[in-house]
């Protein structure tokens, strides 16, 4: 028997969860593209995106739902990063800095937001080293940058363990399905981890009302 582990559904993470905005989400006046009116009753996303029209874009399918800043280099997402930041969405490879080292820095300032790499490449064995909550692998389509948004924004409500949890599982579904080389001892690793922390949050994924399991067992 293997284990394989699958990702844990926004639909049934919705049905868990009652998401309540606190109301005090006001963005501070920058230099920054801000997409669209600020409501400060929205979670707040942070694009980083050096290619402006792909960074229009993601900011164009998000804002109906979210408040959405653009930023089109890595040192100016590190100036207006803050704890109003919901969720990130990064580019791991931008001009100025790598966006390894730009999420490695909001990682530090640990404001409880959540972070998405996008990528050119597929996942691979330095994928548990990143810390980021999920992977998304270009060229994205709307409806996976809005699920992912809304997962991410969802799971931001689990106790710290229970992210980090659901962290690591996204990480193995990542890299087991990419077709990189080499993973074998990475996706060992985040394994043990996974199974390590979930004997420590099983009775929370429990009490998780209407959730399926996050991993099962299969031949």
């Amino acid at each position: 028997m293997s284990t394989d582990y699958s990702r844990f559904r926004v639909d049934e993470l919705d049905t868990a969860l009652s998401p309540s905005g606190d109301g005090s989400r006001e963005p501070p006046e920058t230099t920054m593209t801000m997409a669209g009116e600020s409501n400060s009753a929205d979670p707040t996303v942070l694009i980083v995106e050096d290619d402006k029209d792909l960074a229009k874009t993601y900011s164009l399918w998000l804002e109906p739902e979210y408040d959405v800043r653009t930023s089109h280099s890595g040192s100016d997402a590190l100036t207006w990063y803050d704890s109003e930041v919901s969720v990130v969405i990064l580019d791991r490879r931008m001009q100025d800095l790598p966006g390894a080292t730009v999420i490695q820095q909001m990682d530090e300032r640990d404001t409880g937001d959540q972070k998405v790499m996008l990528t050119r490449s597929e996942p691979g064995c330095d994928a548990g080293d990143i810390p980021c909550d999920e992977y998304l692998t270009k060229p994205v389509t709307e409806s996976e940058l809005q699920d992912t948004v809304d997962e991410l924004q969802l799971r931001s409500q689990l106790d710290s363990e229970l992210q980090r949890y659901f962290r690591l599982i996204s990480k193995i579904v990542a890299i087991e399905n990419s077709s990189a080389t080499g993973t074998e001892a990475a996706l060992r690793d985040l394994r043990n981890e996974a199974n390590q922390v979930r004997e420590q949050v099983q009775d929370s994924i429990d009490d998780l009302a209407g959730v399926e399991s996050a991993f099962r067992a299969i031949d």
